[in-house]
């Protein structure tokens, strides 16, 4: 289920996301979570974007140093579309463990129909998650909250 997370420099929540797209592949909704996101930042006037996402692939993609595989090109033209609206933009990969936070709302999108967006703050259930992200130390691989 895609889903994605905009943070202030603070790292507190300026805008999250999630939605249900039923079954797809991780890429695909890699794709739309990051799409979606960028569409919303965009809306809003947002000028300088940092993106940080778990799928490699997406963001190799993005960067222009890997092919689009067929069943994301389009998705990846998108996001190429809409990167033209910033006027600063970059895109890394960080694993999963760096931001238990976009995971946690991802999760959300699994029971959601239709989408639902946060802003300046997030549910309950993803508030431990937050403040792990806010104020705890850096997790080795493979760790789970």
């Amino acid at each position: 289920m895609p889903g994605f997370v905009f943070r202030d420099s603070d790292g507190h929540i300026l805008l999250a996301g999630a939605k249900n797209i039923g079954e797809n592949t991780i890429s695909v909704a890699e794709c739309i979570a990051l799409r979606d996101g960028l569409a919303y930042a965009a809306h809003r006037g947002w000028r300088k974007i940092l993106a940080e996402g778990d799928s490699k692939l997406i963001i190799d993609c993005v960067n222009k140093k890997a092919m689009a595989p067929w069943s994301i090109n389009l998705l990846i033209k998108d996001i190429t579309i809409l990167i033209s609206f910033f006027d600063s933009s970059s895109f890394s990969h960080v694993f999963r463990e760096a931001n238990f936070t976009a995971d946690a709302v991802t999760s959300l999108g699994h029971g959601l129909t239709p989408s639902k967006l946060w802003e300046a703050d997030l549910p309950l259930n993803c508030s431990i998650p937050f403040f792990f992200d806010l104020l705890g130390p850096a997790c080795p691989r493979g760790f789970c909250l």
